[in-house]
Protein backbone atom coordinates (compact mmCIF):
# COMPACT_ATOMS: atom_id res chain seq x y z
CA UNK A 1 0.00 0.00 0.00
CA UNK A 2 1.44 3.45 -0.80
CA UNK A 3 2.75 5.56 1.84
CA UNK A 4 0.23 8.52 0.88
CA UNK A 5 -2.99 5.69 1.51
CA UNK A 6 -1.51 4.33 4.71
CA UNK A 7 -1.43 7.72 6.11
CA UNK A 8 -4.88 8.85 4.66
CA UNK A 9 -6.13 5.73 6.33
CA UNK A 10 -4.60 6.94 9.80
CA UNK A 11 -5.19 10.47 9.52
CA UNK A 12 -1.65 12.09 8.78
CA UNK A 13 -2.01 15.81 7.81
CA UNK A 14 0.60 18.37 7.54
CA UNK A 15 1.52 20.89 10.70
CA UNK A 16 2.11 24.46 10.00
CA UNK A 17 5.83 24.08 9.78
CA UNK A 18 5.17 21.24 6.95
CA UNK A 19 6.00 18.76 8.64
CA UNK A 20 4.41 15.57 9.10
CA UNK A 21 2.58 14.29 12.17
CA UNK A 22 0.04 12.01 13.80
CA UNK A 23 -1.07 10.52 16.96
CA UNK A 24 -1.34 6.92 16.08
CA UNK A 25 -3.38 5.57 19.52
CA UNK A 26 -2.47 1.36 19.77
CA UNK A 27 -5.30 0.18 22.53
CA UNK A 28 -4.94 -3.49 23.09
CA UNK A 29 -3.79 -6.42 22.05
CA UNK A 30 -5.97 -9.07 21.01
CA UNK A 31 -6.29 -12.96 21.64
CA UNK A 32 -4.14 -14.83 18.31
CA UNK A 33 -5.95 -14.86 15.29
CA UNK A 34 -5.54 -17.05 12.55
CA UNK A 35 -4.41 -15.99 9.19
CA UNK A 36 -4.59 -17.72 6.22
CA UNK A 37 -1.17 -17.42 3.80
CA UNK A 38 1.65 -20.15 5.74
CA UNK A 39 1.71 -23.06 2.95
CA UNK A 40 2.53 -25.71 5.40
CA UNK A 41 -0.74 -25.82 7.21
CA UNK A 42 -2.57 -22.99 5.74
CA UNK A 43 -2.43 -20.89 8.59
CA UNK A 44 -0.27 -18.20 10.17
CA UNK A 45 -0.54 -17.46 13.89
CA UNK A 46 -0.51 -13.40 14.07
CA UNK A 47 -1.82 -11.37 16.90
CA UNK A 48 -4.06 -8.47 16.59
CA UNK A 49 -4.43 -4.98 17.40
CA UNK A 50 -7.03 -2.56 17.53
CA UNK A 51 -6.45 1.19 16.69
CA UNK A 52 -8.64 3.60 17.29
CA UNK A 53 -10.24 5.69 14.10
CA UNK A 54 -9.03 3.17 11.91
CA UNK A 55 -9.92 -0.05 13.61
CA UNK A 56 -8.40 -3.65 13.66
CA UNK A 57 -4.90 -4.93 12.40
CA UNK A 58 -2.25 -7.74 12.70
CA UNK A 59 0.90 -6.79 14.52
CA UNK A 60 2.44 -7.15 11.66
CA UNK A 61 0.16 -4.56 9.21
CA UNK A 62 0.84 -2.09 12.08
CA UNK A 63 4.38 -2.70 12.11
CA UNK A 64 4.57 -2.16 8.71
CA UNK A 65 2.56 1.12 8.73
CA UNK A 66 5.04 2.43 11.94
CA UNK A 67 8.03 1.87 9.81
CA UNK A 68 6.73 3.41 7.10
CA UNK A 69 6.19 6.48 8.60
CA UNK A 70 9.28 6.53 11.04
CA UNK A 71 11.65 6.10 7.44
CA UNK A 72 9.66 8.67 6.13
CA UNK A 73 10.34 11.38 9.09
CA UNK A 74 6.90 11.42 10.68
CA UNK A 75 6.66 12.09 14.45
CA UNK A 76 4.08 8.84 15.99
CA UNK A 77 2.92 8.55 19.62
CA UNK A 78 2.24 5.22 21.05
CA UNK A 79 0.46 4.97 23.98
CA UNK A 80 0.73 2.30 26.47
CA UNK A 81 -1.99 -0.72 26.27
CA UNK A 82 -4.73 -0.43 28.66
CA UNK A 83 -6.06 -3.12 31.14
CA UNK A 84 -10.00 -2.43 30.26
CA UNK A 85 -10.99 -4.73 33.07
CA UNK A 86 -8.65 -2.55 35.48
CA UNK A 87 -10.50 -1.61 38.53
CA UNK A 88 -7.51 -0.32 40.25
CA UNK A 89 -8.49 2.94 42.49
CA UNK A 90 -6.80 5.89 44.39
CA UNK A 91 -7.21 8.17 46.90
CA UNK A 92 -7.54 11.30 45.00
CA UNK A 93 -10.26 13.39 43.00
CA UNK A 94 -8.96 13.26 39.56
CA UNK A 95 -8.07 10.08 37.93
CA UNK A 96 -4.70 9.36 36.54
CA UNK A 97 -4.90 9.68 32.96
CA UNK A 98 -4.14 5.76 32.11
CA UNK A 99 -7.84 5.14 34.12
CA UNK A 100 -9.60 8.56 32.41
CA UNK A 101 -8.14 6.57 29.17
CA UNK A 102 -9.84 3.46 30.24
CA UNK A 103 -13.12 5.36 31.23
CA UNK A 104 -13.10 6.76 28.01
CA UNK A 105 -12.38 3.69 25.86
CA UNK A 106 -15.52 1.66 28.08
CA UNK A 107 -17.96 4.33 27.11
CA UNK A 108 -17.57 5.98 23.81
CA UNK A 109 -20.19 9.41 24.67
CA UNK A 110 -21.95 10.78 27.89
CA UNK A 111 -23.98 8.54 29.53
CA UNK A 112 -26.47 10.87 30.08
CA UNK A 113 -29.98 9.18 28.21
CA UNK A 114 -30.06 10.23 24.82
CA UNK A 115 -26.94 12.42 24.62
CA UNK A 116 -24.67 11.48 21.80
CA UNK A 117 -21.39 14.17 22.87
CA UNK A 118 -18.15 12.26 22.90
CA UNK A 119 -16.68 10.62 25.67
CA UNK A 120 -12.96 12.85 25.01
CA UNK A 121 -15.60 16.14 25.45
CA UNK A 122 -16.77 15.14 28.71
CA UNK A 123 -15.58 15.96 32.43
CA UNK A 124 -15.59 12.71 34.72
CA UNK A 125 -18.32 12.16 36.99
CA UNK A 126 -17.94 10.24 40.34
CA UNK A 127 -21.18 8.57 40.27
CA UNK A 128 -21.29 8.22 44.07
CA UNK A 129 -20.31 12.08 45.01
CA UNK A 130 -16.54 11.98 46.01
CA UNK A 131 -16.17 13.47 49.68
CA UNK A 132 -12.41 14.01 50.39
CA UNK A 133 -10.54 12.29 53.01
CA UNK A 134 -9.40 14.92 55.02
CA UNK A 135 -13.53 15.53 55.49
CA UNK A 136 -13.89 11.77 56.09
CA UNK A 137 -14.30 9.72 52.62
CA UNK A 138 -13.34 6.62 52.15
CA UNK A 139 -9.96 5.70 50.19
CA UNK A 140 -10.32 4.78 46.83
CA UNK A 141 -13.18 6.01 45.78
CA UNK A 142 -11.58 7.17 42.22
CA UNK A 143 -12.09 4.25 40.46
CA UNK A 144 -13.29 3.29 36.91
CA UNK A 145 -16.16 1.49 38.83
CA UNK A 146 -17.59 4.86 40.10
CA UNK A 147 -16.21 7.18 37.44
CA UNK A 148 -18.48 7.49 34.01
CA UNK A 149 -18.35 10.62 31.16
CA UNK A 150 -20.96 13.32 31.23
CA UNK A 151 -20.85 16.35 29.11
CA UNK A 152 -20.89 19.64 30.75
CA UNK A 153 -24.36 20.04 30.33
CA UNK A 154 -25.03 16.64 32.08
CA UNK A 155 -22.98 16.72 35.05
CA UNK A 156 -24.51 19.80 35.71
CA UNK A 157 -28.04 18.68 35.45
CA UNK A 158 -26.93 15.62 37.96
CA UNK A 159 -24.79 17.04 40.48
CA UNK A 160 -28.24 20.28 40.88
CA UNK A 161 -30.97 18.53 40.23
CA UNK A 162 -32.68 15.42 41.82
CA UNK A 163 -31.64 13.64 38.90
CA UNK A 164 -29.15 10.27 39.80
CA UNK A 165 -27.90 7.42 38.60
CA UNK A 166 -25.99 3.95 39.35
CA UNK A 167 -23.57 1.62 37.09
CA UNK A 168 -24.76 -1.95 36.98
CA UNK A 169 -22.41 -4.59 37.48
CA UNK A 170 -23.32 -5.29 33.30
CA UNK A 171 -21.53 -1.82 32.46
CA UNK A 172 -25.06 -0.50 31.72
CA UNK A 173 -26.61 2.80 33.72
CA UNK A 174 -29.97 3.45 35.36
CA UNK A 175 -30.62 6.67 35.79
CA UNK A 176 -33.66 8.23 37.92
CA UNK A 177 -35.35 11.51 36.71
CA UNK A 178 -36.99 13.32 39.74
CA UNK A 179 -40.31 12.25 38.62
CA UNK A 180 -39.03 8.98 39.76
CA UNK A 181 -38.77 7.50 36.09
CA UNK A 182 -36.21 5.32 35.16
CA UNK A 183 -34.17 4.80 31.90
CA UNK A 184 -31.90 2.27 31.07
CA UNK A 185 -28.83 2.99 29.29
CA UNK A 186 -25.89 0.72 27.62
CA UNK A 187 -22.97 2.70 26.58
CA UNK A 188 -21.53 2.47 23.28
CA UNK A 189 -17.56 0.89 23.58
CA UNK A 190 -15.30 3.19 21.65
CA UNK A 191 -13.93 -0.21 20.65
CA UNK A 192 -15.45 -3.49 19.82
CA UNK A 193 -13.89 -6.51 20.54
CA UNK A 194 -13.50 -8.90 17.42
CA UNK A 195 -14.25 -12.63 17.73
Amino acid sequence: MPTEEVQSELGVGQDPDGACATDVDVLGVAERAEVAGDPGDGTVEQHAASVERLGAATTQLLTDWLTRFAAAGTMITLRPVLDLGSQAAVDQHDPPEAMRETVMLRDAHCVFPGCSRDSRTCDLDHITGYLPMEDGGPPGQTSPANLAPLCRRHHRVKTHTAWHYKRLDDGSYVWTAPTGLQHHLVPTPRLTRQA
